[in-house]
């Protein structure tokens, strides 16, 4: 399989070329070498590895280093979700423990690097790519990058070699018709939910539990979970906090009526004006748009960041026009429980 991304992470167990043969003769692919990319890094499991530069601005370029060594996480998750080879109990920091592997977990990896940066792509680059994919003898090629009309002629000639070519649809819902990728002579593949819930227990102070979802996880000498005084904001802007104390205390975010579509962007602010101001916590009232990974991000570290869907919101909304004292406490996945 080969992976036109943003290259790829070699050290990972997704990448394991253990119980592999030799690789097939008929592979005609290269290693290139970079300054943090050796021959080592090339294996029985990823037996092929370059990069490309054409069309790409040099601050994309400066941002990235020259090697098929992934910067962005791109790439290395495209390629483990292809052909990834079985890693037992793997887990996000404890949740979600169970075996992780690609489609095809005993195919081989053949990377073509031509995004860099935060993703920056050029048509010049991923053609590059195709042809020389082509030329060293891959079955399927692997392209999520989104939609590109002047790629797809690339990918029409690697069908015609007898090459599967595999796109990302681009699809972000939950607004219909966001299909990037329409080429009749590719397999598209759409994403999805994941297929699980990540249930975290919200206590209030009368003793109400509700459910969210989180991937918040407690430091193993973490003290547990305790109550805290909760505050509510409507919207959670830069305008509606401006300079609110959340010392301590839990804040609950609330969309405001306009807003159809609370944005990530609102989220990471909120989550990042509570970490910095001392707070323990952040409830997020949103509509269907999904945030779950935004709660493992780099804002939320520290403090516990959960979502909840607008029914569950008019509950904690409930409780506090009835309390006389707003305190709460959050409970993740059934452990430290509140007192």
């Amino acid at each position: 399989i080969g992976v036109v991304d943003t290259g790829i992470w070699p050290e990972s167990r997704s990448f394991s070329d253990e119980g592999y043969g030799p690789i097939p003769s008929r592979w005609k692919g290269k290693c290139q070498l970079g300054p943090d990319w050796g021959s080592n890094n090339c294996t029985r499991k990823i037996i092929g590895a370059r990069f490309y530069t054409a069309g790409v601005l040099d601050k994309h370029l400066k941002a990235d280093t020259l090697s098929p060594r992934d910067r962005n996480g791109h790439g290395t998750h495209c390629a483990s979700t292809a052909a990834g080879s079985i890693v037992e109990a793997a887990s996000f920091n404890g949740l979600a423990e169970g075996v992780a592997r690609g489609g095809a977990p005993r195919a081989r990896i053949a990377v073509y690097k031509s995004g860099w940066g935060s993703g920056s792509f050029s048509t010049a680059s991923v053609l590059a790519a195709i042809d020389d994919a082509i030329h060293d003898g891959v079955d399927v090629l692997s392209l999520s990058i989104g939609g590109r009309g002047q790629v797809a002629f690339g990918a029409l000639h690697a069908v015609q070699k007898g090459i599967t070519v595999v796109y990302a649809a681009g699809n972000d819902g939950p607004r219909p018709q966001t299909v990037g990728n329409i080429s009749p002579w590719v397999i598209t593949v759409a994403a999805s939910k994941v297929d699980r819930s990540f249930p975290t227990v919200i206590t209030l102070g009368n003793k109400q539990q509700i459910v969210g979802q989180s991937l918040y996880y407690q430091a193993k000498n973490s003290s547990g979970s305790s109550f805290a005084g909760l505050l509510v904001g409507q919207g959670c802007t830069a305008d509606t906090l401006n300079g609110t104390d959340v010392r301590g205390i839990i804040l609950f975010c609330l969309p405001l009526p306009d807003d159809a579509r609370t944005p990530v962007s609102t989220f990471e602010y909120a989550s990042q004006y509570v970490r910095n101001g001392g707070g323990s916590g952040l409830i997020f009232a949103q509509y269907t748009t999904d945030l779950l990974t935004v709660t493992a991000s780099v804002a939320c570290q520290g403090i516990a960041c959960v979502l909840v869907d607008l029914d569950t919101g008019e509950k904690i909304i409930k409780y506090v026009g009835a309390a006389r004292y707003t305190v709460l406490c959050s409970e993740f996945h059934q452990t430290n429980p509140c007192d």
